[in-house]
């Protein structure tokens, strides 16, 4: 039976403005949910983080575990005609892990050596070390494949204007205030466009998302203000929903002078009224962290702790051991405005926090621009103390080695830790699942007892969602699927 004819124009408001499309550097669950739909991948995650097939049709490891071979389907091309065959797919991974590149997620991918096409529909992956985890790696949308000739001859114009296979191309961008996916003429994939186009609205403040919702200006609004959230559910046809998130709240510390000091890492933990502010500040839209990976990350091998308890007297008892009298430490914090929910007042608050245990706090709450260039500078050259940061990552041995993995780019604090490397390696070579629970847990209880960060909350997702829009489905890292997504005349 024939598809029907892609219908409806389906209209998001979203908070931030991605910085790229190209996914070997894009950071945003919005460039994650336009990578997803514009680019293929060999492999991809469902709303609920299983992984799937896409173009690949099989895949096995040699009896060494050193070469993952994939088989992919023929017949895909990009959105100027070029082929998606091996060739095209070694290249684009090719790219991913070339140090010049200098992608951010590189270092999550080192276990790979390069990538080769002995034919046109058959894809190895030479790995310089066993990887267990490589299903994961492979379907994450920083795998997704990218037209190499194309971004060659684009230059900069490609990270906003990819070249995929996927069942959208992007028609038009308008930095900081629009941009709008169209169907793929060329598209030969499993999951067909069945929208005639998908704007997405660029508009940071809360109030006026909810503004659009309100009068219907469009049909999706991302992170609903906790205060919004019943006026928005009392609107006529409109409704808030809160899928599962696995976004992981922190302020992730840079490791370097003061906090180089277990004392004052604690005492800061110990300073934070997390039920508090969650109550508070959030609305309830939050939980009190466990462990660093949020719920969902990769289930069975997650292990929780105890509550970090809200302690001044004790964290005040911390700072006097560590050598501070009150006033003598001060430090910085950096906060995006608009990224997180509240995540400017919860900055404030936590400069009250470490204020109240006697330290010179200073909250320094930017734009997402400026924030994202504060937080991507190696440790070595910062000059701020810690960031406010989001992680929401498919994936164990994904989450941990990005993040604290001696001199992995997406580890942001300096975290340095021989034992953790050492687990980290082991955990990724091994493919017996009673094994990896024991590293994994390992490796979680030594970073949740170094404190490396301030650890906060999981974020709960709340979306406003019209009653027009049926078949919306939101991966717990807030990715949007739009496969099923038809729009009602009402």
């Amino acid at each position: 039976m024939a598809e029907s004819a892609p219908a409806g124009v389906l209209r998001i408001a979203v908070g931030a403005d991605p910085e790229t499309f190209d996914p070997h550097f894009n950071d945003l669950p919005t460039g994650n949910t336009v990578d997803m739909h514009v680019l293929e991948g060999l492999f991809r995650l469902d709303s609920e983080n299983n992984v799937v097939n896409e173009l690949a049709t099989e895949h096995a490891f040699s009896a060494d575990g050193k070469v993952f071979t994939v088989k992919i389907d023929e017949g895909h091309v990009f959105s100027n005609g070029n082929p998606v065959n091996a060739e095209a797919v070694a290249a684009s991974f090719n790219r991913l892990l070339d140090p010049a590149v200098g992608s951010i997620y590189r270092g999550l991918y080192a276990s790979i050596e390069r990538v080769s096409a002995p034919d046109a529909k058959t894809v190895e992956f030479h790995l310089a070390e066993p990887n267990g985890h490589i299903l994961l790696l492979l379907a994450s949308t920083t795998a997704t494949i990218i037209d190499v000739k194309a971004l060659a001859e684009m230059g900069a114009e490609y990270s906003r204007r990819p070249v995929g296979s996927g069942p959208y191309v992007v028609d038009s961008f308008v930095g900081g205030e629009r941009y709008r996916l169209v169907p793929s003429p060329t598209y030969k994939g499993a999951y067909p466009a069945k929208l005639e186009a998908i704007d997405f609205l660029v508009v940071p403040e809360d109030g006026s998302r909810m503004a659009m919702m309100e009068t219907a200006e469009v049909d999706i609004a991302e992170r609903v203000p906790p205060e919004s959230i019943e006026t928005i559910r009392a609107v006529d046809g409109v409704d808030v929903i809160t899928p599962p998130s696995m976004f992981s709240i922190n302020m992730e510390m840079v490791l370097k002078g003061p906090l180089e000091d277990p004392r004052v890492r604690e005492a800061l933990n110990l300073s934070v009224d997390r039920e508090g502010m969650i109550q508070g500040i959030l609305g309830g839209l939050g939980t009190s962290s466990v462990t660093m990976p949020g719920p969902g990350t990769q289930n069975e091998l997650r292990v929780t702790f105890d509550p970090i308890p809200f302690d001044v007297e004790r964290a005040k008892a911390l700072m006097q051991e560590a050598g501070y009298a009150p006033g003598e430490l001060s430090l910085t914090m950096v906060c995006p405005n608009g990224r997180y929910i509240k995540d400017a007042q919860i900055c404030q608050a936590l400069q009250g926090s470490f204020q109240a245990i006697g330290i010179n706090a200073t909250a320094q709450v930017v734009d997402r621009g400026t924030w994202t260039e504060i937080v991507s500078q190696p440790p070595a050259q910062r000059q701020d103390n810690m960031g406010m940061l989001g992680r929401a990552t498919a994936g164990m041995d994904f989450t941990l080695y990005r993040l604290f993995k001696s001199g992995v780019g997406a580890n942001t604090t300096g975290y340095s830790s021989p034992e953790v490397d050492a687990m980290l390696a082991e955990g990724r070579a091994e493919t017996d699942l009673a094994k990896q629970k024991d590293i994994y847990a390992k490796i979680q209880k030594k970073i949740w007892e170094d404190r490396p960060f301030i650890f906060l909350w999981y974020q709960t997702q709340a979306i406003g969602v019209s009653d027009r829009v049926q078949g919306l489905e939101v991966q717990p890292n807030e990715t949007m699927h739009f496969d099923q997504v038809s729009l009602s005349k009402s």
